[in-house]
């Protein structure tokens, strides 16, 4: 009876600890402007531009170190510009908001495509502006 006990205040306790519906987050973009969807730029090139921003924010590294006003990534012919919206702001955006927003300009405009967008937050104070063009 005891074991029975056990077992039913475990599996209550399950089935509140993770919700029943989970989605992976993602983030807003908007302003977004596919600026030549005749170009596509190299899918390796552009993955490695991605994590040069910030002086590179691949591996263990989690979020933009050094508070830079404007920090751009480049590899072959992608490169990635990342300016703060609000004058004054630095980039703080994290690598999961980084990528989030890479993927949800990517559903408007085509993966490896050249764009323009605004992603919510990555500043100090507000949101970051983002290009990504040929080099």
């Amino acid at each position: 009876m005891l074991a029975l006990l056990y077992s039913f205040v475990f599996l209550t306790a399950g089935a509140f600890a993770f919700p029943i519906l989970h989605w992976p987050r993602t983030e807003t973009v908007s302003n977004v402007v596919c600026t030549d969807s005749s170009v596509t730029l190299d899918s390796h090139e552009t993955n490695v531009a991605l994590l040069q921003i910030c002086g590179g924010i691949a591996g263990s590294i989690e979020k933009c170190q050094g508070s830079p006003t404007t920090t751009t990534g480049t590899s072959g012919g992608s490169e990635f510009t990342i300016t703060p919206v609000n004058s004054g702001d630095t980039i703080n955006i994290s690598k999961g908001r980084w990528e989030q927003g890479i993927k949800a300009v990517a559903a408007t405009c085509g993966a490896d495509k050249p764009f323009t967008a605004t992603f919510t937050g990555g500043a100090t104070t507000g949101d970051v502006n983002v290009v990504l063009k040929q080099a």
